[in-house]
């Protein structure tokens, strides 16, 4: 996978992807932006697949090493080949060694959390700091290993039986941008070829910059909008937790 690739998929997406894939990636790359400002140090990225946020996080010149690993095994090794393979089960580094893990999209995909958190701890230095997001409403994908769907609460569950010694969790999108995120997969992956279909890409085509202007209270960048009450609908979640 190219750069060039890599950039419009990840770093600058654009509606070219389609409604629900360019309203993830954007949330996506808004949470990394956050990440930019702060990483530093020995980086790993676990389950790194083609390593789309490498280039982005090293321009911010303070990343000392930066090391992706991934099952051996994997769809995207024919893209980019990862810096070390691992078992799925030890990450193959020494303990307090990485002062940021990054876990993008990868969390959902293990099927022991408590397990892969430990791992994460094992490896972080004393303050070091997990980086991570997750997806809400998606499509099953890279089946069978696709284990969870966590909610803000669950996740917090798993940082402290873990040992994180806090973490924050925010949103990426409410209703508004999963609701565009549904119909968009449903016109792609189910969506009948006729009238109905038409009317919904038609509808997200009109609707889709009000929609998603009027979901800025729940989207990325509002990082003091922390509150998941009952009736909410995060489209995806990130955030931080430190050892």
């Amino acid at each position: 996978m190219t750069e060039k690739e890599i950039e419009k998929i990840y770093i600058k997406p654009t509606l070219k992807l389609g409604y629900g894939y360019y309203l993830i990636q954007k949330s996506l790359i808004e949470a990394v932006k956050d990440l930019k400002s702060k990483i530093n140090g020995n980086v790993l990225d676990i389950g790194c697949g083609v390593m789309p946020y490498k280039k982005f996080l090293l321009e911010s010149g303070r990343i000392k090493n930066y090391i992706g690993v991934d099952l051996e095994h994997s769809e995207y090794h024919n893209k980019v080949k990862p810096d070390l393979f691992w078992n799925g089960f030890t990450i193959p580094l020494d303990d307090n060694t990485q002062d940021w893990i990054i876990a993008t999209e990868f969390l959902e995909h293990y099927y022991d959390t408590n397990h892969i958190l430990s791992e994460i701890l094992r490896v972080l230095k004393p303050g070091g700091k997990l980086f991570f997001s997750v997806p809400f409403i998606y499509t099953l994908h890279e089946i069978p290993h696709d284990h969870h769907r966590f909610t803000p609460f669950s996740l917090k569950n798993h940082f402290n039986k873990s040992g994180f010694s806090n973490h924050q969790i925010y949103p990426r999108g409410g209703f508004n941008y999963s609701l565009l995120i549904m119909m968009s997969l449903w016109a792609k992956n189910a969506g009948s070829s006729g009238l109905i279909r038409y009317l919904v890409k038609f509808f997200m085509f009109c609707f889709h910059k009000q929609l998603i202007k009027k979901d800025q209270k729940y989207a990325t960048y509002e990082l003091d909008y922390t509150s998941f009450e009952n009736g909410t609908m995060p489209s995806g979640l990130w955030g931080y937790a430190t050892k």
